[in-house]
């Protein structure tokens, strides 16, 4: 996995999912080894991965540039569409399946294009960039209410109920979240919760930093329905860009759902700019009766 990832770093920004791909990596699904698929060449290196992320219904891929890129290319469709074909199999139904892409990226449109990706979808997401010369002070939180970071494996239970509560989906389980911190790139000081009088977990946010390119990424972000409007999200947003530039960041981005509004509004509350659009492109592999 280390080799895959080494793989992932040495994309641009453009492409996607280069710095949060260990948090969609830990999902339970993709671990039980038949929605994830990597290819080699004759020197032993990884140059190319791909991903059926069942939980984004999204097909992540990265076919690193050079002799092989065709071939690899070729295959990671043919693998992608063939595992398709299993997932309608065993869900009993066929659905279409997506890709992103960023609106400034012409040659992944144009590649999704050519095999067959060309499904318009209504669900998008706004990515928003902050620089971090200018930072804004961390707002003080509402008597009662503490900040600080998860506790580790003691706590993803908890973290994952709130989970799935902020984001009213089921998908996130206590194995996903411990897994999550047992990646090459988690930092436990990036890994954010307010807790409220109560004791309850009210929020979270989760940091994601690159070294080498000195940016970072906040996913995911989430408030507890009950707690929204006391400005959680503010603050952990500012208190993660400020431990992000501790860290020699010089950018943040955030990549919410375009319809998600509150951290729409949140983020651009404490600085964060609309930069792109993610769009998404889908195929049938099997049409409906």
């Amino acid at each position: 996995m280390l080799k895959v990832f080494d793989l992932v770093s040495s994309f641009p920004l453009v492409s996607r999912h280069t710095l949060d791909l260990p948090w969609r990596l830990s999902a339970p699904v993709i671990n039980e080894g038949h929605d994830g698929s990597f290819w080699i060449d004759t020197n032993g290196r990884v140059v190319g991965f791909a991903a059926w992320q069942y939980y984004w219904a999204a097909l992540d891929f990265f076919i690193l540039p050079g002799p092989t890129k065709q071939e690899v290319e070729a295959e990671i469709f043919a693998w992608a569409e063939g595992r398709m074909r299993e997932c309608d199999v065993e869900r009993g139904y066929p659905l279409p399946y997506w890709v992103e892409f960023r609106d400034d990226d012409a040659e992944r449109l144009q590649l999704v294009k050519a095999h067959g990706f060309v499904l318009e979808d209504n669900d998008s997401y706004t990515l928003f960039q902050h620089a971090l010369d200018d930072l804004a002070p961390v707002p003080e939180l509402s008597e009662g209410f503490v900040l600080r970071p998860l506790m580790g494996e003691q706590e993803v239970a908890d973290y994952a109920e709130l989970h799935r509560l902020a984001f009213e989906s089921a998908s996130m389980t206590s194995e996903w979240r411990a897994r999550s911190l047992c990646t090459p790139q988690y930092r436990s000081d990036l890994d954010l919760v307010i807790c409220a009088p109560d004791g309850l977990l009210a929020a979270f946010c989760v940091g994601w930093y690159d070294p080498g390119r000195h940016v970072a990424q906040i996913e995911p972000i989430g408030v507890h329905p009950r707690f929204r409007r006391h400005g959680l999200a503010r603050t952990l947003l500012l208190t993660m860009l400020h431990r992000f530039k501790l860290y020699g960041a010089t950018s943040a981005f955030i990549e919410p759902f375009s319809a998600n509004m509150p951290i729409h509004r949140a983020s651009e509350a404490v600085g964060f700019q609309r930069v792109h659009t993610i769009h998404r492109l889908g195929k049938w592999v099997n049409q409906p009766v």
